[in-house]
């Protein structure tokens, strides 16, 4: 009796052992740019403060905040009261101003109050040196522009 009480907690020693290391979580591979596109960044804070005053105009729209990397633009609009109600024109009437002004570029509008904030805290580090800006910023935009979803 003895040897098989031995025989039984060796082997469900074994299996746990065995069962802890399979089911270890695979690691995800992290959402990166390429090096080659991480070190091309190029910043327009000019054209951005251009296009930040246009989205202005836009009768709805309280405040906004653009970044501008490469040949995407990336916009964030705030609206408040009632003109929230028609967020989906507001936010068509702004993607399409801003194209028109530049159509060689991708652009990109949301009015989530989240990717607003975030977005505003780029803009801001970008205006302080846009030539040395923090290399996580081009990371950090491509994930605010994939969680824009357009």
């Amino acid at each position: 009796m003895m040897r098989f009480l031995l025989k039984l907690n060796i082997l469900l020693l074994v299996i746990s052992l065995v069962g802890c290391g399979l089911n270890s979580p695979a690691k995800k591979p992290q959402d990166q740019l390429p090096n080659q596109q991480i070190k091309q960044v190029q910043f327009d804070p000019q054209l951005a403060n251009d296009i930040k005053k246009q989205t202005k105009t836009i009768n709805g729209v309280k405040d906004s905040t653009v970044v501008v990397m490469n040949k995407e633009i990336s916009a964030a609009i705030k609206v408040t009261g009632f003109h929230r109600f028609r967020l989906k024109s507001i936010k068509e009437e702004v993607h399409q101003k801003i194209k028109d002004m530049n159509k060689d570029y991708t652009v990109r509008v949301t009015s989530d109050k989240k990717l607003f904030k975030q977005l505003r805290q780029i803009e801001k580090q970008v205006e302080a040196s846009p030539q040395k800006a923090p290399p996580d910023i081009p990371l950090q935009l491509h994930k605010i522009n994939e969680d824009m979803q357009g």
